[in-house]
């Protein structure tokens, strides 16, 4: 179904014969023989109203990378605001209001405001001439912002392009009517192609919470669905069998922490190191090193730091998280392939001090009920901390070994198959983004005919 509709996006107009020139900008390249190449300041006026003390009878307005301009609730503590928006300029319906500043690292560039309001001093506003087609504009505007185009034209330190720097660069005008068909066309693909997206990005976080939920129910009620249960006595696991015995982390493991060491002493050869922002990013469960691949820190810390060498089973958490979310985070020691690991910086090594199933643990660590735990024992505001004490205190259900490594094979094996269809999921997001990239650079410098 996604697939057949992604087939019909890939068919092509039938093209039509059309005599190109060349434009003399590398970056466009060759347009139609008829379209012209003018300064922007033959199409775009710049525009600045400062509101004053007027804020009260504005909305405020945000240009965001996903949605464009949007309105924005001045009450949501989300994001910086000023202590006051005297220096906010007006944004009229129809205006261009563009990023000319940090092009090289800015997420966001360009946008045709669909609202009334005011907005952020730093962007740059401007009149769209009335011969030219808005819409179409918009799009311009959206395929010089892939790439960042405009970083090119700028000769300041933060990579940044003031109003006389863009009136002299150049732009395309195509004729009016045909300006009018490639914003018409382009509505319609990029409409049904985003559609696509987000309806594949809705599936992907269905998958996920299907994972959650599928790794909850089997590592608190197990396999049987016919086995005798009780109450665990923690507030969020509820029930588990009765043959399962609840356990805090401090009489399975012992702890003790990784390498004090900075990004410095990471080297190309040495020892291996898994270090906090790896596990919050890339390693989000298991580490194996037939598979990944760490960074190496020195020999010498064996003889140093002897104690914060891994093994097979081993669990490495990370001390400190960005958010509460991430609180807890952990990776466990699958396979060092016969190698020496060391855990890195912020980081709380966990060894076993039982015979156990750490795939097991692992999962159990995943689950609704420890995660809470996490979330409610951390302590912090914009950095959270995850000490050992907290760590110590997590509660657990243990079933027999045998029970653990059946519910380990059995997630591992259920795991695998949601992770290949969520990544081929991403793969199609991806070959979309690209697919609508290419669509409207192939119509705005008309190498794609719109009748």
């Amino acid at each position: 179904m996604i697939e057949d509709r992604v087939k019909e996006l890939g068919s092509r107009n039938k093209e039509e014969p059309r005599k190109m020139k060349d434009s003399g900008v590398e970056w466009i390249g060759e347009i139609p023989r008829e379209w012209r190449v003018v300064k922007n300041k033959y199409v775009f006026k710049s525009k600045k109203k400062i509101i004053g003390g007027q804020s009260k009878n504005y909305e405020l307005l945000s240009l965001t990378k996903s949605k464009g301009i949007i309105y924005r609730d001045i009450n949501n503590n989300e994001g910086k605001l000023p202590a006051s928006f005297d220096t906010y300029q007006e944004v009229v319906k129809g205006d261009l209001v563009l990023c000319l500043f940090d092009l090289d690292i800015s997420a966001v560039f360009s946008d045709v405001s669909r609202y009334d309001g005011m907005i952020s001093p730093a962007y740059s506003i401007f009149d769209i001439s009335q011969d030219c087609i808005t819409r179409y504009y918009k799009y311009w505007f959206e395929m010089v912002g892939d790439g960042r185009k405009y970083r090119a034209y700028s000769k300041s330190l933060r990579n940044t392009i003031d109003v006389n720097n863009f009136n002299n660069i150049l732009s395309i005008v195509p004729p009016q009517q045909e300006q009018q068909a490639i914003a018409n066309y382009l509505d319609s693909k990029v409409a049904l192609i985003d559609n696509i997206i987000e309806k594949t990005k809705q599936s992907i976080e269905d998958y996920k919470k299907y994972k959650q939920s599928l790794i909850t129910e089997t590592v608190t009620k197990g396999l049987n669905p016919d086995v005798e249960m009780k109450d665990s006595g923690i507030e969020w696991i509820g029930e588990v069998p009765k043959h399962w015995e609840v356990f805090r982390l401090r009489y399975l493991f012992r702890f003790n922490n990784g390498l004090t060491i900075t990004r410095s002493d990471l080297k190309e050869s040495g020892v291996s190191c898994i270090n906090y922002g790896d596990i919050h990013s890339k390693y989000t469960f298991d580490l194996d090193l037939k598979r990944d691949s760490l960074p190496k820190v020195d020999e010498d810390f064996k003889l140093t730091r002897p104690n914060a060498l891994l093994n097979n089973g081993d669990f490495v958490f990370c001390d400190t998280s960005e958010d509460l979310d991430g609180s807890g985070n952990f990776v466990f020691i699958r396979d060092t392939d016969g190698k020496e690991i060391f855990a890195g910086s912020h980081t709380t090594i966990a060894k076993p001090k039982i015979n156990l199933n750490s795939a097991y643990v692992g999962y159990l660590l995943k689950s609704f009920g420890v995660k809470r735990q996490f979330e409610r024992e951390v302590v912090g505001v914009k950095v959270y901390s995850i000490t050992q004490d907290v760590l110590k205190n997590i509660e657990l259900v243990l079933p027999p070994l045998d029970e653990q490594e059946e519910i380990a094979r059995y997630l591992d094996y259920k795991r695998i198959q949601v992770d290949e269809i969520i990544s081929k999921k991403k793969c199609l997001i991806k070959d979309l983004e690209t697919y609508k990239k290419s669509l409207i650079y192939e119509c705005v410098t008309g190498k794609r005919y719109v009748g």
